[in-house]
């Protein structure tokens, strides 16, 4: 391959050039416009499209079922809003709403809080009055953590926290 042809897929830094970042960008607010619009609603949702969702403890059966459900729709939603998953991989729900998620290999390093901020405003609204986590993780074997975004419920403030480096 000739440099000259290698500089229309790399730059000089060997990062790919601003029209497929920009595409990537842009992906990536789109998932997020999805989420803040009218993709959230419930209908149309089959059951096994649903992320995978942890068994989910809660004081009296009722509420674990209302909790179960409310985390279930919560997460029809996400993948209605990513539905080829071109973002997130795979999300996850514990017992104490705390979402982790497996982003894509495609995201940009710069998009991940945004994303995070996205996904704990919407969290906000589907339960509201709890304290929130979301943690990002790189799609690797383990998978590796990214950053965590918290919202605190009593504040009504988010914070993120980069994951260290090892």
């Amino acid at each position: 391959m000739t440099w000259r042809r290698r500089a229309k897929h790399m730059d000089r830094h060997r990062a790919p050039p601003d029209g497929a970042y920009l595409r990537r960008v842009a992906g990536i607010c789109w998932v997020g416009l999805l989420l803040l619009g009218a993709g959230w609603s419930t209908t149309g949702a089959a059951p096994g499209e649903a992320y995978a969702l942890l068994p989910v403890q809660a004081r009296g059966p009722d509420a674990a079922s209302d909790l179960r459900q409310r985390q279930v729709a919560f997460l029809h939603r996400l993948r209605q809003a990513d539905p080829r998953s071109q973002t997130i991989d795979k999300a996850v729900l514990n017992e104490q709403n705390e979402l982790g998620v497996i982003l894509n290999r495609h995201v940009e390093m710069d998009a991940v809080r945004p994303l995070l901020r996205t996904l704990l405003t919407q969290m906000a609204r589907a339960f509201p009055r709890q304290d929130l986590t979301v943690m990002a993780y790189a799609p690797t074997q383990p998978p590796r953590p990214i950053g965590t975004a918290r919202f605190n419920a009593r504040t009504r403030k988010m914070t993120y926290t980069p994951a260290v480096p090892q």
